[in-house]
């Protein structure tokens, strides 16, 4: 159930004490004669609970006219025209009861998406799709592009691009769609320095782009950064003259190089679903439990095994594994070297 604010119950308290205290003046004015005045006094309390609660305040209304036809006919004198009157108040007070509604509910929601705007922790800003002029701008937009709110309103939308190449496309698809939903684009800050931010956007019925933007500069230059150290990585690893296995502590492979398959005769395909048991010639002692624990206390150990080929050929290897991480967990980096012609000698 949905509470009600301190201030609104104070408010609410008024609003009633006010009402009662002007259903004692209209008895007090039907019994003394005076017809002109109190009925306007009405308008006070359906006014305060309209702006209150816009939603409720049709009722309350109604119900204050009911009240408000029922002193007059219990307390007025028989007169057809003051019964008249007392109906075309009944109506002016729903009428106007209806009318504040509706505005402090539009004044209410306005309010509403303007907290929204204002403290969303996206920034967020309209500008005119023709002119490109900036409208409205929350602080957060202004943090992003490091200038004050006062020159952004001053600025156009179309300043702040660094790429031109972006910007027809981002311009060409709003225009076509109507609506961008996270398009990665490049904008200048106002000491020049560029950043990325990743942003959304939509066309209003009055030509009115409302867009949002998120910093996405220290992501993008981490991904960046990972997708170079993966590439170098994976040259380094494809590159290398010994087949290199990773496995967790079990033996289940991860990833193997291009020369485990030229070494051993299985596709990458194949291994994935292997284990380096499967490719020694006794795995009954090729990772026994003493063997582990003295791995793991090291980190490392060198040693010689017969592993067999896909066409059933067993040859000779050296194989030099040590603890590393994959994908943040711990494995096995095993690098396995053919060492037939060194035994031949």
């Amino acid at each position: 159930m949905k509470t009600i604010s301190t201030q609104k119950t104070l408010w609410l308290s008024i609003t009633f004490l006010i009402t009662i205290v002007i259903i004692l003046v209209s008895i007090f004015s039907l019994k003394s004669g005076y017809y002109d005045i109190f009925p306007y006094f009405y308008i006070l309390p359906i006014i305060l609970l309209a702006y209150l609660f816009p939603r409720y305040s049709v009722y309350f209304t109604i119900i204050i006219g009911w009240i408000f036809l029922g002193l007059v006919y219990l307390y007025g004198p028989v007169d057809i025209r003051l019964y008249a009157a007392s109906s075309a108040f009944f109506y002016i007070f729903v009428s106007a009861g209806i009318v504040i509604s509706a505005y402090a509910g539009q004044l209410m929601q306005e309010r509403k998406y303007r907290e929204i705007f204002e403290n969303s922790q996206t920034g967020m800003f309209t500008f005119d799709f023709e002119s490109q002029k900036i409208h409205e701008i929350n602080q957060h937009s202004a943090e992003i592009l490091g200038y004050s709110l006062d020159e952004l309103k001053n600025q156009w939308f179309s300043s702040l691009w660094f790429d031109p190449e972006q910007e027809a496309k981002f311009t060409k698809k709003l225009r076509q769609e109507e609506k961008i939903a996270d398009m990665e684009i490049e904008l200048r800050r106002k000491d020049r320095t560029v950043i990325w931010v990743l942003a959304t956007a939509s066309m209003t019925k009055d030509g009115l782009a409302i867009c949002s933007v998120m910093d996405i500069t220290e992501r993008k230059r981490i991904k960046d950064e990972l997708i170079e150290s993966e590439l170098r990585y994976h040259t380094l690893f494809d590159g290398a003259s010994d087949a290199i296995f990773l496995h967790d502590i079990g033996g289940q492979i991860f990833e193997t190089n291009t020369i485990a398959s030229r070494l051993l005769g299985f596709s990458h395909k194949e291994f994935m679903n292997m284990r380096m048991h499967d490719l020694d010639v006794h795995p009954e002692t090729l990772l026994t439990d003493e063997k582990v624990i003295w791995f793991q206390s090291r980190g490392h150990m060198l040693f010689e095994r017969e592993q067999k080929r896909k066409d059933g050929i067993i040859i000779p290897v050296e194989i030099s594994s040590r603890i590393t991480e994959y994908f943040g967990m711990s494995a096995v980096m095993s690098t396995v070297r053919d060492i037939s012609e060194r035994n031949k000698k």
